[in-house]
């Protein structure tokens, strides 16, 4: 191991189980009662609280470890960081927008607007449909054309805003450590982080309540800030791995109490300026905060070592999660027009889509094209 830059296998197990979790997620979504872009026949409530659950916590995560993988990109790579960025996080996306995205954009429309004409007229379309909308000063349009690959030029934008206080962080590194022992002296300490996130949603989420807005930008920023100064300083993790029980039994804790009141609750999150919202909003981040120490403790605790799956598993994350949603959908379209139950049509997408991403992926890997496209170093 290299002592001046050791590999953190926690931080690279959390990242691969993140990011699989958007298979479940994203195949739940089919069958939840909330519109998403391809709907089954059939939806039950019951996959709603599944939803909500894991939605309360898991672009958290992702946010976190992309601090953290930030962090350790600056350290080994700081000459070509920016090449490396646009490389990894925005070809991948302009690609994926050009071919990834549009088959999700057509079943849609032939789902939800009955469109009957071929792909390829479809695909004629879209130039004219994006020059229509107006998305204003906003990064709404990271969805809009990226569908669920937003978090790619999100991820980007972010990292050349932050460059400045990631060179304080590491020239100053000693006075940050000093600093975050203070923080993580106590718990009382640690729940005071949570002000920020409290204060940037209450004063944002009114304003700009549509999701990927400069609110929801705000709180994954500090979660990607977190992820950074996590890496700066071993000792935080220490104490989250201490205490990773206790931040348990608050999460669970803070849910079921939305879930026994779960409608006054969703009344009181509705976003103004008032003390109801400011109370919801407090019980929100910590529940979100507690899921993420757990799951950030619990893979310190348990993972925190080397496989010889997990660097092959590392190299295929972002591949996967470009392909996931499109595949979901694909599969999706035909198979919840079977006759099956809703748990067979669950398991049939997952499984067929989860398989497909495999088998596109070992294609990926041999060639260096489809490499870079996908964001992956070459061979």
């Amino acid at each position: 191991m290299n002592t001046e830059n050791p590999r953190f296998y926690y931080i690279d197990w959390l990242r691969v189980l993140a990011f699989g979790l958007l298979f479940v997620f994203h195949t739940i979504r089919l069958f939840d009662t909330y519109p998403w872009h391809l709907k089954s026949n059939e939806t039950n409530t019951f996959f709603n609280y599944i939803v909500e659950f894991m939605h309360s916590w898991r672009m958290y995560i992702i946010f976190l470890v992309s601090g953290a993988g930030t962090y350790f990109a600056m350290k080994s790579k700081r000459r070509g960081f920016l090449k490396g960025r646009i490389s990894r996080l925005i070809i991948p996306y302009i690609f994926g927008i050009l071919i990834i995205i549009p088959p999700q954009k057509f079943f849609e429309a032939i789902q939800q607007i009955g469109y009957s004409e071929s792909y390829f007229s479809f695909l004629a379309q879209i130039p004219q449909s994006i020059a229509n909308e107006s998305f204003g000063w906003n990064l709404i349009w990271t969805g809009y054309l990226g569908n669920h690959i937003w978090y790619l030029p999100y991820l980007f934008i972010q990292t050349m805003l932050f460059l400045p206080v990631f060179s304080i962080i590491h020239r100053k590194q000693d006075k940050v450590i000093r600093l975050t022992n203070k923080i993580f002296s106590s718990c009382f300490n640690l729940w005071l982080m949570l002000i920020p996130f409290i204060i940037f949603e209450f004063l944002l989420r009114p304003l700009f309540p549509e999701y990927l807005n400069w609110a929801d930008f705000a709180t994954f920023s500090l979660y990607f800030l977190l992820g950074y100064v996590l890496q700066s300083n071993p000792s935080i993790i220490t104490f989250i791995e201490k205490r990773v029980y206790k931040f348990l039994l608050i999460g669970v804790s803070c849910w079921s109490l939305y879930l026994i009141n779960k409608i006054a609750l969703d009344r009181l999150s509705i976003p103004d300026f008032s003390g109801s919202f400011l109370f919801s909003i407090v019980l929100k981040n910590i529940n979100s905060f507690s899921w993420v120490l757990v799951f950030l403790g619990l893979a310190k605790k348990f993972l925190d070592s080397n496989h010889r799956l997990l660097h092959d598993l590392n190299q295929g994350v972002l591949p996967f999660y470009i392909l996931h949603q499109t595949l979901i959908i694909f599969c999706g379209y035909y198979i919840i027009q079977l006759n099956l139950s809703m748990m067979g049509k669950f398991l049939l997408v997952f499984a067929t889509a989860f398989v497909a991403s495999i088998g596109i992926y070992q294609v990926i890997k041999q060639f260096n094209l489809l490499r870079f496209l996908f964001g992956m170093k070459r061979k």
